[in-house]
């Protein structure tokens, strides 16, 4: 995970040696089920770009006062489990409509120590309606799930009075942008470009959408 150790000291200004072996031990278990279960390419034999596509944000984007956050369509945890490592007070939500998946997470939370974590299986829609997560979350997060309009409305129970739905996004968004604006909320919204060509992380971008109610 040489990239990751790079780009923790360079970019994060983090001392890589407190967080690799958590990284590390991620990776194994991940990559120990992918061989049972399909959360990443069965290809894959690293997960060190996984990590780097959840986490090149935060180079520019200031998550130190997220206190709690909802990953939707989690997948094989990311970007969640790759931030609660970088940020272990943060009290994580993984929903994912997969229940082998959501299985196979909670079973990583287990392994690995985490405290105020959780997976649940199903839609974001209907699990955001349930009074344990309704308005519970500083901030909703999902990494290539949707498009802005659908991740709003799904997202958008989670989140307290003047929360954030943050999506990673790739590619051209504008029609995206123009759909969700059209939307009847009250909300801002901000976009941030990313190129860490180095980090294998290219054109990336972070659409912020800023919960005014």
């Amino acid at each position: 995970m040489d990239l990751l150790k790079i780009f923790l000291q360079d970019k994060l200004h983090l001392d890589p040696e407190e967080y690799l072996e958590k990284f590390v031990l991620y990776e194994n278990l991940l990559l120990g089920w992918n061989k049972k279960i399909n959360l990443i390419s069965r290809r894959s034999d690293s997960i060190e770009d996984h990590i780097l596509n959840s986490i090149f944000f935060l180079s520019k984007y200031k998550f130190d006062n997220v206190k709690s956050l909802a990953d939707i369509g989690t997948g094989g945890g990311f970007p969640g489990i790759p931030l609660k490592i970088l940020f272990p007070e943060l009290k994580l939500l993984l929903v994912d409509s997969i229940k082998k998946k959501v299985n196979v997470l909670n079973i990583i939370i287990d392994k690995m120590g985490f405290k105020d974590a959780e997976a649940v299986c199903g839609r974001a829609g209907n699990i955001s309606n349930d009074s344990n997560y309704n308005m519970k979350f500083d901030c909703v997060i999902s990494k290539a799930v949707s498009s802005l309009d659908n991740l709003y409305e799904w997202g958008n129970g989670f989140i307290k009075p003047g929360g954030q739905i943050i999506c990673i996004k790739g590619g051209d968004i504008n029609t995206e942008l123009e759909s969700l604006k059209k939307m009847k909320y009250n909300f801002e919204t901000e976009v941030i470009n990313f190129n860490l060509d180095q980090y294998n992380v290219e054109d990336k971008k972070l659409v912020i959408i800023k919960n005014c109610n």
